[in-house]
């Protein structure tokens, strides 16, 4: 003869749903991530549309500073020399 499976008491059935978690969607944290993503955009945008010449100051510092950081061509080297003896 087979044997029955043991029927759970009311109270153990009760644990066994207790304890598994409950799924909330799986589009839950993407809208979280769009959430942060665009309000930390919108303070970024509102913050430097403010300090627009700030910023245009700060990016033309910035490209100085790599264009010097360089040395410079031959070539503009021997035309720099050219032009200083022509004192155009």
């Amino acid at each position: 003869k087979r044997q029955k499976a043991p029927v759970p008491a009311p109270a153990q059935a009760l644990a066994m749903t207790e304890s598994r978690v409950s799924y909330v969607g799986g589009s839950s944290g993407l809208w979280a991530s769009f959430g942060l993503l665009g309000s930390s955009s919108v303070f970024f945008a509102g913050w430097t549309w403010s300090r627009r010449k700030e910023w245009v100051d700060i990016m033309l510092d910035y490209c100085h500073h790599k264009r010097a950081q360089y040395p410079t061509h031959t070539l503009d080297r021997v035309a720099a020399r050219v032009l200083r003896m022509l004192k155009i």
